[in-house]
């Protein structure tokens, strides 16, 4: 008998308030307004044309995150080139994502907005490598094919806390390099040794990366705690992997988004996703981790129960992190795309595999809810729940009302007004959100 059929009939009563409240979060932060202005300004800062020869063919690299203006920073590093008097293309720059398949790759960057009638510019992929060298006790690095072939290469990175391990160096261009420019292949060899690879590797992979390849440098981009664009630097390849890349590091450490209590009884996300984070929640932000041999948390917040109502079209049925959940519902297990996620789960090592497991799930929202009751072992009108859309918006949740005192008191924090926690037919959620 098939998961859906056995589990329709399930049903564990308990009570859930009849009211949450609408909270909004501020931020004191900075963004940059002008997105094509300031990518013009960082290349020229850069003097890369110093570096390049005139009429060079260059690849630019764009990843599969959800990264702010994407398109508008792809675009403008194009139109910047073009006028500079090169020669660009674009290539996907992203590791397994797509189903590690080029065409795969080619329209996960179209759902985030860049292709080539938008960045007026051909897109090329391959999933082809060759190796680059190797870096002094450690693994081989590699390069896709279709990035060796220009005269020079470039990456649009974005710096950030990376879900998986703590170091100087986490997502950005150095990493990017490794799992960008080296494809599945070069994915698969550095996942295979955990964090500790990336920890221990990334720094000096940059350096081979410099002298062995055409990469001349990433323009880098820096996000605020509402996930707009905050920063943008240009480095060339000598400074990825160094001080300055350190330094952007913890800058998006420090306007980084979180939630805002020290314990949360039930988190309900309503939305899971590659497109929102690379563990389709961020480990950050809902502080766990879950790798062996890596037990601390991340984050800072206490959760005791995360359940996950339902998937983004843009992941595809792929649920990479859905195993950092307790619960979720029939609607996520029906539309789970087992090839992909274990296609990505595998490629990312120890990280992406502990992390694909499926959580209790129940028939409908509503049971779901009440199943998270039952586990976060307290009563209704004491319950610490939170909902978020997803961990990329935190700039607006619903609360239970027990939380009001605490809210008012938080100088990020207001209550905006009461709604009801309301379920339809077949247990839909319908409010605060409504879930077809």
């Amino acid at each position: 008998m098939q998961l859906l059929e056995q589990i329709q009939t399930l049903d564990f009563p308990a009570e859930l308030p009849d009211q949450v409240l609408k909270v909004s979060q501020t931020f004191d932060t900075f963004r940059v307004d002008d997105i094509r202005g300031r990518v013009h300004e960082a290349w020229t800062e850069s003097d890369i044309r110093s570096v390049m020869r005139p009429g060079a063919v260059v690849g630019v690299g764009a990843g599969s995150r959800g990264i702010a203006n994407l398109p508008d920073l792809v675009g403008a590093s194009v139109e910047w080139l073009r006028q500079s008097g090169f020669n660009p293309f674009v290539f996907p720059a992203m590791g397994s994502h797509g189903g590690a398949t080029a065409a795969g790759q080619i329209e996960m960057l179209a759902e985030l907005g860049v292709t080539e009638e938008r960045i007026q510019c051909e897109i090329r992929a391959t999933m082809q490598v060759n190796p680059i060298g190797r870096i002094e006790g450690g693994p081989i690095l590699y390069q896709g094919q279709e990035s060796m072939a220009a005269d020079h290469c470039v990456l649009v990175s974005r710096i950030k806390p990376h879900t998986d391990f703590r170091s100087h160096l986490e997502s950005g261009p150095s990493k990017m390099s490794v799992i960008g420019l080296g494809k599945q292949h070069g994915a698969s060899i550095m996942h295979e040794g955990g964090g500790a690879f990336f920890q221990q590797y990334l720094a000096p992979a940059a350096r081979v990366y410099e002298t062995n390849t055409n990469l001349v440098g990433a323009l880098c981009v820096v996000e605020n705690a509402y996930d707009e664009t905050a920063r943008i630097d240009f480095l060339p390849s000598s400074d990825i992997g160094l001080d300055r890349e350190e330094k952007l590091l913890a800058q998006a450490k420090d306007l980084m988004a979180s939630l805002p209590f020290e314990a949360i009884d039930v988190l309900v996300v309503k939305e899971l996703g590659k497109n929102i984070s690379g563990t389709g929640m961020d480990t950050n932000i809902v502080s766990r981790l879950m790798i062996p041999r890596q037990p601390e948390a991340f984050g800072n917040v206490d959760v005791a129960v995360i359940t996950v109502l339902d998937l983004t079209e843009e992941t595809h049925g792929n649920v990479a992190g859905l195993g950092l959940a307790n619960i979720t519902t029939a609607r996520v297990a029906e539309k789970i795309d087992w090839q992909a996620t274990y296609t990505n789960a595998i490629t990312s090592g120890i990280f992406g595999m502990q992390r694909v497991s499926l959580p209790i799930t129940m028939p409908s929202d509503e049971k779901s809810l009440h199943v998270s009751m039952r586990g976060c072992a307290r009563p209704s009108d004491q319950a610490r729940m939170v909902f978020i859309q997803n961990t990329l918006m935190l700039d607006e949740f619903f609360a239970s009302p027990c939380l009001r005192a605490e809210i008012e008191a938080h100088p990020r924090l207001r209550v905006e007004e009461e709604v009801s926690l309301a379920f339809g037919d077949a247990g839909r959620m319908t409010s605060p959100w409504h879930l077809p």
